[in-house]
């Protein structure tokens, strides 16, 4: 299996397992990206997940337990375009432009694992997620991330001070601009 592919299975797995741990009273708390609540960073995740993998855009049940059974099933869709014999070379239309799947696998693997982050601070679980591929993606945004895509109306915070032995999702978290404490 491609490498990208297997780490946007990874990131997806892990966002899984944090989904597991949230409980419906959590799905109204605030989380790091201040614009969304916990139900709000979960129904971004999946409906970018329908939307690379062809599903209609339903709003978010309200129990936990069906978001995640949404969750799962549109992320084995995305995970199963990536996989298709073109998943890397058709291309995507994004709100910035057309990009090929060969270069959206990336930015929606760390999406996803930065939002697993996300979801397990602002649920009071371990942040410690998929060290290796957190690790490989801090590597790539290092490299992606332009000062320009940073600020108020962009995709990214500022950069946040972290410890470097942190683990490596919060160097990750710190770095695309997460508070990390």
């Amino acid at each position: 299996m491609e490498p990208a592919i297997e780490d946007h299975r990874l990131a997806q797995g892990a966002f899984s397992r944090v989904l597991s741990g949230v409980r419906d009273d959590q799905l109204a708390m605030p989380t790091p990206c201040t614009q969304w609540k916990v139900g709000d960073l979960v129904d971004h995740v999946v409906a970018g997940n329908r939307r690379i993998g062809g599903l209609d855009q339903s709003p978010l049940p309200d129990s936990v337990e069906a978001i995640r059974r949404d969750h799962e099933l549109a992320a084995r869709s995305a995970q199963s375009t990536f996989e298709a014999p073109d998943g890397m070379t058709r291309t995507f239309e994004l709100p910035f432009g057309t990009i090929p799947g060969s270069v959206f696998i990336g930015l929606r693997t760390t999406d996803v694992l930065v939002h697993a982050w996300d979801l397990a601070a602002a649920t009071g679980q371990p942040t410690d997620i998929e060290p290796d591929l957190s690790e490989r993606m801090l590597a790539v945004a290092r490299e992606r991330v332009q000062p320009a895509f940073r600020g108020e109306g962009r995709p990214f915070g500022e950069e946040q001070p972290c410890d470097p032995d942190r683990p490596a999702a919060d160097r990750l978290a710190a770095f695309l601009g997460r508070r990390v404490s």
